[in-house]
C-alpha cells in the first residue's frame, strides 16, 4: 500500500466516525478523483463514504450539491441517498495525520449496481445499447424536468457551465487551446474554434433549457442494477444547458467510432422528447456539446499524464477539429 493509500484509509477511518455507524468493514472501492469506500455497518447495511480532492469545492459547494440532489431525491429521481453527521452536517471535515490539510467526506446509502460502461463492454450488441440510452435519456429528462423547478437558496453556490466556465478565459477544466500535446498549427485551430464557440454560446439562451445539470454522465457514473440505471455521482453538476448532459452521455471515444452510434443516439433522443415536452431545441445542440466535450478533455487528459490519460489527446484532438470542421465552426 502506498502511502497516499495509507493516508486515505486513515481519513477514512477518521471521517466514519462523525456519523452514528458501527462500522463493520471498511473497504476501497474505487478511485477517480476522489476517492469511495465501501462501509458496512453491523447490520449489513452499506454505505458509500467518498473523500473530495482537494481544492476542487469547497465547503459551501459541497453542501449545495447535498441541496440539490436532495430536491431530485424529494421529486422521484432516483439518486444516491445523502445522510448527515452525528451533528447534522452535510459532511465531515477530516484533518490529514501529521499535516495542517482538511478533507472533506460525504456519505451516501450504498446504490447495488454495476457501472454501465462495464455492462456494455460485456454485451456490445444493439439491443443492450437501444435499451440503456433510451432508459438514460428518459432519466435526464427527469432530471431537467425537475431542476427547471429548482429555487436555489441565497445561500447556494455552484460553478456554471456557461460561456465562461467551458471556453471563457478561465474554463472550469482549463485552457484546451493551450495543450502542450498539439503542434502550432492545431493550437491555433483551437484557439479560432475557441473564440467561435464562446460567442455562439453568449448568444444562447439561459431560459428552461438551462438549471442546475449532472455536467459528468459518462458511462462510469450510472450504475445497471436489474435492468434499471440510477445516475451517481454529482461532482461537477452546476448550471449548465439541459444539451450537456445528453452529449456527455453520448460522448465516448469507442461508441462515438462505432456504428452503433446511431442506436445510441436515436434511443437516448426518444427517451428524452418522450419524457420531457417541446425539446426540440435541445436535441438540436447535441453536436455542438459533443465538440465542446471533446474541447474540455483534452486539457482534463493532459493535466492527468500521471495516469496516462495524455495517451488519448491526439486522437480527441483529431476528432475535435474534424467535428469543428464539419460544424462550420472552424474555417480555412
Amino acid at each position: 500500500m502506498s502511502s497516499n493509500q495509507e493516508t486515505l484509509l486513515q481519513v477514512a477511518q477518521d471521517a466514519i466516525k462523525f456519523w452514528d455507524i458501527e462500522c463493520k468493514n471498511l473497504s476501497f472501492y474505487f478511485q477517480s478523483e476522489n476517492t469511495v469506500y465501501q462501509v458496512e455497518d453491523s447490520n449489513q447495511n452499506l454505505f458509500a463514504l467518498r473523500i473530495h480532492r482537494p481544492g476542487y469545492h469547497d465547503l459551501d459547494s459541497l453542501k449545495s450539491e447535498h441541496l440539490w440532489t436532495s430536491f431530485l431525491k424529494d421529486n422521484g429521481v432516483h439518486v444516491p441517498e445523502a445522510l448527515n453527521t452525528i451533528e447534522n452536517e452535510a459532511y465531515a471535515e477530516v484533518k490529514i495525520k501529521d499535516s495542517e490539510k482538511i478533507l472533506h467526506v460525504g456519505l451516501v446509502k450504498w446504490i447495488p449496481g454495476v457501472r454501465l460502461k462495464d455492462k456494455i463492454k460485456k454485451d456490445y450488441s444493439e439491443e443492450l445499447i437501444s435499451k440503456s440510452y433510451k432508459q438514460l435519456g428518459e432519466i435526464i429528462a427527469q432530471m431537467h424536468n425537475v431542476s427547471v423547478n429548482f429555487k436555489k437558496p441565497t445561500s447556494f453556490s455552484r460553478h456554471s457551465w456557461d460561456e465562461e466556465g467551458l471556453v471563457g478565459e478561465k474554463p472550469f477544466w482549463g485552457r484546451f487551446w493551450e495543450i502542450e500535446k498539439a503542434t502550432s498549427k492545431q493550437r491555433n485551430d483551437l484557439l479560432k474554434v475557441r473564440n467561435n464557440i464562446y460567442q455562439i454560446l453568449k448568444d444562447l439562451p439561459k431560459d428552461n433549457e438551462f438549471s442546475m445539470i449532472h455536467a459528468d454522465l459518462h458511462l462510469d457514473n450510472i450504475l445497471s442494477f436489474d435492468d434499471s440505471l440510477t445516475v451517481i455521482d454529482f461532482d461537477d453538476s452546476g448550471f449548465g444547458w439541459h444539451a450537456c448532459d445528453l452529449a456527455h452521455a453520448l460522448w465516448d471515444p469507442e461508441l462515438l467510432s462505432s456504428p452503433l452510434y446511431k442506436t445510441a443516439y436515436e434511443s437516448i433522443v426518444a427517451g428524452y422528447v418522450e419524457t420531457r415536452e417541446d425539446s426540440d431545441s435541445v436535441i438540436e445542440k447535441i453536436e455542438l456539446f459533443l465538440l465542446i466535450r471533446s474541447l474540455m478533455i483534452l486539457r482534463w487528459a493532459e493535466d492527468r499524464k500521471e495516469l496516462g490519460y495524455d495517451s488519448m489527446i491526439p486522437g480527441v484532438l483529431e476528432l475535435a477539429i474534424n467535428e469543428a470542421k464539419r460544424l462550420g465552426i472552424l474555417t480555412k
